[in-house]
C-alpha cells in the first residue's frame, strides 16, 4: 500500500494507517497493521478490528513484540540478544510494561493513570521543541537519570489533578500532591526495572533514583468524625423513598468491616466470587481470583449487622433467573448492577448535612474515623492491625482464622450507639424488617 498518508503510529517495521482505495476513500473504517515483508517483497498487513486509535496502537505493540527478529533487544544483524537502554525508548518501555505487567493487574487503571502523567511530560516537553530537554525520543538510558526525574518532579507540581466529564470538559481541579508525583516516579521506576528484568533484557541501566519516602510526601490525615456525625450520615442514607440504597450499603458495610472504599464496593455474594455464602461466619474481602497486594484484603469475622444485609442480597440473587445473575449480587449497587465508587451520592450527603468538603473528607475519612473509634473502644493494637489488612497474617493464621474479639466488640458498641441516635437507619428498609428476617418468621406487629 503506497503511504498517502503519515502513519498513525509506528514501531520498528510496523506502521499502523488505514487501507486506502486508488481514490483515497478507506476499504473499512478499521486500523490496519502493516509492515514490509522481504520475502514476498511487498507490504502485508493485518487488521486490528477496531477503529479507536489507542487500542489499534495496543494491537501492534503485541504485534512487534511477538517478533523476536523486530523487537530492540535483538540485533538485526547476527539476531543476538542485545540490551541497550540508549536504543529502547522510554514509550515503547511503558507500552511494553503495560502489556506484559500493567493492564494484567487488578490495579491496572491507577497504573495506566501514573503512567499517563509521564506520558504526558513527554508530550510537553515535545511541544517546547528545541527548548525542551526530553521528548518522544527520550531512551530508557536518559530516562534512568537524576536530571530526567528532577525535571519530571518540577513539572508535575505545577499540573493539577483533573476531572472530566463525558464531552472531555473539565469538571473538577485541585493542585497535584507531592505523593501524586511520587506515585508516577515509583510506577517508572517499576518501567525500567520490567525492561531490564525481560528474558532476554532490553535495557541495560536501572534508575539511580528513589522515590521520596511516604513520610515525607503524605500529609497526614488529621480529620476524624465520630458516632454523632455517623449517625447523621445513616440517618441521611436511610430515608425513604430517596435513591439511596448504594450510598446506605456502603455506610453499613464500611462500619462493619473498616475496609478500604475499594474493597467496600467490591463485596458481592454470588457463590462464584466465594467472599460469603450464608451461615459463614467470615467474609473474605479478596474475591476468588483476585491476587492479593500491598494493600492487603483480609478475612474477617461477619458481624450481625452485615450478616443481615448479606442475607437479603443473597435473598435478592438467587430470586433472579439463572441468565440474569451475571454481574448481580453485588452489596453496594444501583439497582443490582456494580459500581465504581459513592462519589457523587458522597458529595451530596456532605452538602445536604451541611459537612465539610474538603480533601480529607473523601469517604477514606470512614476507614480513619472507625479505626480511631475502635481504638478509643478498646480494641487491642493486634487485632485491629490484623482486622484493617496492616498485618500479613502468619503462617499459624493461614489455618486459623483470627476472630479479632476486641474489634468485632468495639464495633458492635459503635453500631447499637448509631441506632440509638437514628433508631431505624441500620436496617435495608424503612420498615426495620429485612428478607433474611421475613424468611425467619419475623412478622410486624
Amino acid at each position: 500500500m503506497p503511504r498517502r498518508t503519515p502513519p498513525v503510529y509506528q514501531r520498528g517495521k510496523y506502521w499502523l494507517a488505514h487501507d486506502e482505495r486508488a481514490d483515497g476513500t478507506l476499504r473499512s473504517p478499521n486500523l490496519y497493521i502493516w509492515w514490509y515483508d522481504s520475502g514476498t517483497r511487498r507490504e502485508r498487513s493485518t487488521s486490528t478490528a477496531t477503529s479507536d486509535v489507542a487500542a489499534a496502537i495496543l494491537e501492534l505493540d503485541k504485534v512487534y513484540l511477538a517478533d523476536k527478529g523486530e523487537a530492540p533487544a535483538f540485533c538485526h544483524a547476527c539476531g543476538q540478544p542485545l540490551a541497550q537502554a540508549q536504543a529502547y525508548l522510554l514509550t515503547d518501555a511503558i507500552a511494553d510494561y503495560k502489556i506484559e505487567w500493567g493492564n494484567t493487574r487488578a490495579s491496572a487503571d491507577t497504573i495506566s493513570g501514573r503512567l499517563a502523567h509521564a506520558v504526558a511530560f513527554l508530550d510537553a516537553e515535545q511541544a517546547l521543541g528545541a527548548e525542551g530537554r526530553f521528548g518522544h525520543s527520550t531512551s530508557c538510558a536518559t530516562a534512568c537519570g537524576t536530571v530526567f526525574v528532577n525535571a519530571f518532579r518540577a513539572w508535575s507540581r505545577l499540573q493539577p489533578v483533573e476531572w472530566r466529564n463525558g464531552k472531555g470538559e473539565v469538571t473538577v481541579s485541585r493542585p497535584r500532591s507531592p505523593a501524586a508525583t511520587e506515585a508516577s516516579i515509583a510506577q517508572l521506576i517499576a518501567v525500567l526495572n520490567h525492561a531490564a528484568n525481560a528474558e532476554p533484557a532490553r535495557s541495560d541501566k536501572r534508575p539511580i533514583y528513589k522515590p521520596l519516602p511516604a513520610r515525607q510526601v503524605q500529609r497526614q490525615r488529621r480529620t476524624r468524625i465520630g458516632v454523632e456525625e455517623l449517625a447523621k450520615m445513616f440517618a441521611y442514607a436511610a430515608e425513604p423513598d430517596r435513591q439511596r440504597g448504594s450510598l446506605h450499603a456502603f455506610l453499613v458495610a464500611s462500619v462493619c468491616t473498616i475496609a478500604r472504599p475499594g474493597a467496600v464496593v467490591d463485596i458481592n455474594v454470588a457463590p462464584d466470587r466465594e467472599q460469603w455464602w450464608p451461615g459463614a461466619p467470615t467474609l473474605d474481602l479478596n474475591p476468588q481470583g483476585r491476587t492479593q497486594n500491598k494493600k492487603h484484603r483480609a478475612v474477617l469475622p461477619v458481624l450481625p449487622l452485615l450478616d443481615r444485609w448479606l442475607r437479603e442480597e443473597y435473598e435478592t440473587y438467587m430470586a433472579l433467573p439463572i441468565p440474569e445473575r451475571a454481574g448481580r449480587g453485588w452489596l453496594v449497587n444501583y439497582h443490582g448492577r456494580a459500581i465504581q465508587d459513592v462519589d457523587r451520592a458522597w458529595d451530596t450527603m456532605l452538602t445536604n448535612l451541611d459537612m465539610p468538603a474538603g480533601r480529607e473528607w473523601r469517604p477514606y475519612l470512614l476507614r480513619h474515623s472507625l479505626a480511631t473509634l475502635v481504638r478509643n473502644n478498646g480494641a487491642k493494637k493486634w487485632d485491629l492491625e490484623g482486622f484493617m489488612g496492616h498485618r500479613d497474617g502468619s503462617q499459624t493464621e493461614v489455618y486459623a482464622i483470627g476472630e479479632f474479639p476486641t474489634v468485632v466488640r468495639a464495633l458492635n458498641r459503635i453500631i447499637a450507639k448509631i441506632e440509638k441516635l437514628a433508631p431505624g437507619s441500620t436496617h435495608r428498609n424503612p420498615t426495620g424488617i429485612g428478607v433474611a428476617e421475613k424468611s425467619a418468621g419475623v412478622r410486624k406487629m
